[in-house]
């Protein structure tokens, strides 16, 4: 009799705690904790790409944005996956989600809406790749580049002020050579090719932004770079080519549905979306996307890029297309009209401030469409993860014009709004502070945190 009222009293409580967990006030259902998956155990840079550059494929592309291969590895260790699960990656960036799931055996689905990353990301995952057949395309392309002509062509005027002529022509040779093989080949080498115009331009192109101020000395050439960089893909390819490919990228609109991907198919997602921060990602790769002829222009960049994109800078839109009380009319503001009406006098500030700032960038415009866009890409998660599955987003808050947006916490409640049912918030570090010194600059404390969404 006792042991049975132990049981009753047990199943009480659990199901006391289920009733307040789905129907709780939000507040009762968020947790801001240091101790969730043995944050200790990790550094402050894990938000960052640091630790990727000394990473066997994971180092074959320099990305802004990215985050630590080794914070992918924790989550799978702390959440037990193995080979019978599968990771979902709303933003797959340079593949570092994808990458990390392969070299485990486990199997991933990625979406990446910018062209170029969708075909680095391809690269990252090819690994049975025809080491006999890199060579010879090595030693005809050496024995052939210099029988094409003279430096006399004209190529884009951005490419000709970051790169000289002698490297444009042996860079250009090369891109024209591997159009013509197979296209696990021409991925893997075009690759390379990327990783090649970060490393002999005149001028680093990826700080996020071009940075004239900074000059790169350069002693190999476009052909000795090239070759020495697809020299050491292929070493590191040594140790991996023997594990299956168990992992899917799709050139993919991630605020969309993706039927290539079954709903309640995936165990888990571990992404990085965009933060609130005014970086045009469009504007960041375009002197790859130039150089490879995907864009032309400002105009092409936001056609062809920006487009596909999640809202994440004042470039993505027109501030005389946008209408407050209009908007308020779409599904986003209805289902979110409790975090949005809290969040508006803020907006409002911020608007005010603009039109006394230099600029007077549209900030407010950019927050509300940015989370806008967050919620469709969070409807798509729920959509595609198993139920009772967990989603982890590397994000950032922001301080646009000084006034302070908790984009986390903000993201964490209009996940409530999206199927998700609590939420967990893990801060990694403090950031914004080399900025500090900066005139004009806020001096707001910012943080970059880990989103747990239930």
């Amino acid at each position: 009799m006792f042991k049975c009222l132990i049981t009753n009293i047990f199943s009480f409580y659990k199901n006391y705690y289920f009733f307040c967990t789905i129907f709780a006030p939000n507040s009762y259902r968020f947790k801001e904790s240091n101790q969730l998956m043995n944050i200790t155990e990790l550094h402050k840079d894990i938000g960052t790409s640091k630790d990727n550059k000394q990473s066997p494929i994971h180092n074959w592309y320099r990305f802004t944005a990215g985050f630590s291969y080794k914070l992918v590895d924790k989550i799978i260790e702390e959440e037990n996956l193995s080979k019978g699960d599968s990771i979902y990656e709303s933003f797959a960036g340079c593949g570092t989600t994808l990458v990390s799931a392969q070299k485990k055996g486990i199997s991933a689905y990625g979406n990446e809406g910018q062209e170029l990353l969708f075909d680095v990301i391809q690269a990252k995952l090819n690994w049975d790749i025809d080491k006999n057949l890199i060579e010879s395309v090595l030693t005809d392309i050496k024995q052939n580049i210099f029988n094409k002509g003279n430096h006399t062509e004209v190529y884009h005027k951005l490419l000709e002020s970051l790169y000289s002529k002698e490297n444009l022509f042996e860079l250009y040779f090369i891109r024209d050579y591997i159009q013509s093989l197979n296209e696990k080949t021409k991925l893997f080498l075009k690759l390379a090719l990327t990783q090649t115009l970060h490393k002999v331009s005149v001028h680093p192109i990826a700080v996020p932004y071009i940075s004239r101020s900074k000059f790169l000395k350069n002693e190999l050439s476009g052909l000795q770079m090239f070759e020495k960089i697809v020299r050491k893909m292929l070493d590191d390819l040594d140790s991996y080519q023997n594990i299956p490919k168990t992992t899917n990228i799709f050139h993919h609109d991630s605020r969309k549905t993706n039927y290539n991907i079954d709903s309640n198919s995936c165990s888990i997602c571990i992404t990085s979306p965009p933060y609130l921060n005014n970086l045009d990602y469009g504007e960041v790769s375009k002197v790859c996307s130039h150089f490879y002829g995907i864009t032309d222009n400002w105009n092409d960049i936001t056609e062809k890029v920006r487009k596909n994109l999640v809202t994440g800078a004042t470039t993505h839109y027109k501030e005389a297309d946008f209408q407050l009380e209009e908007w308020k009319k779409n599904q986003f503001y209805i289902e979110n009209k409790n975090v949005i009406d809290n969040l508006m006098p803020d907006i409002l500030k911020i608007k005010e401030i603009s039109k006394n700032k230099k600029g007077k960038k549209s900030f407010d415009i950019l927050a509300l469409l940015y989370f806008e866009d967050m919620y469709n890409v969070l409807l798509e998660m729920r959509r595609v993860l198993k139920q009772r599955s967990k989603a982890y987003l590397v994000l950032g808050d922001s301080a646009p014009y000084g006034i302070f947006i908790d984009t986390t916490k903000l993201l964490g409640e209009i996940a409530l709004n999206s199927g998700f049912n609590k939420y967990n918030i893990v801060k990694i570090r403090e950031r914004g502070t080399k900025w500090t010194s900066l005139k004009n600059r806020h001096n707001l404390k910012l943080s970059e945190n880990i989103l747990i969404l239930e």
